[in-house]
């Protein structure tokens, strides 16, 4: 835990202990009554005369539970920035592998409309010359370029 989240902690449990009272609260009466449907009704004030009037008492929290829950809240919200951060390491991630794969994809895809629409298909020797594939080869290459753009682009 931080240095800083003990504090707010320390101060949280501080100002609950100096602000509580001495004595339980009261809080005003609250009058209870039954409607014309047959419905309990609480309210501060009598509807009726056959209200009957409570009185509220409101008992104060423990100091260790308020401050075990203050400790528990702290907690939860530091895992919740940790899952947050790790979502948005995960979403870069994630579009920097579809933007590759947008990539891979193109390439393949414009490698076989290259070869498919050529009339002849040919490579370089060392010497820079142009070395033509025989009508056979030239097919199986269109069909390698054909299977690496299926692949790479999942069609």
């Amino acid at each position: 835990m931080t240095p800083v989240l003990a504090r707010r902690g320390l101060v949280l449990v501080a100002l609950v202990v100096l602000l509580r009272p001495a004595c339980p609260l009261r809080a005003n009466e609250v009058y209870k009554s039954v409607d014309a449907e047959g419905h309990v009704v609480y309210s501060d004030r009598a509807d009726t005369s056959t209200a009957q009037k409570s009185t509220v008492r409101i008992a104060q929290p423990d100091p260790t539970e308020v401050a075990r829950i203050a400790n528990e809240q702290q907690l939860l919200k530091a895992e919740q920035l940790q899952r947050n951060r790790q979502k948005s390491v995960d979403d870069a991630k994630k579009a920097q592998q579809d933007h590759v794969a947008q990539i891979q994809c193109e390439t393949a895809r414009n490698h076989y409309y290259t070869l498919k629409d050529a009339r002849r298909v040919f490579q370089r020797d060392a010497d820079g010359n142009r070395v033509y594939f025989s009508d056979q080869e030239a097919d199986a290459k269109r069909e390698e370029a054909r299977q690496a753009m299926t692949t790479a682009c999942g069609t």
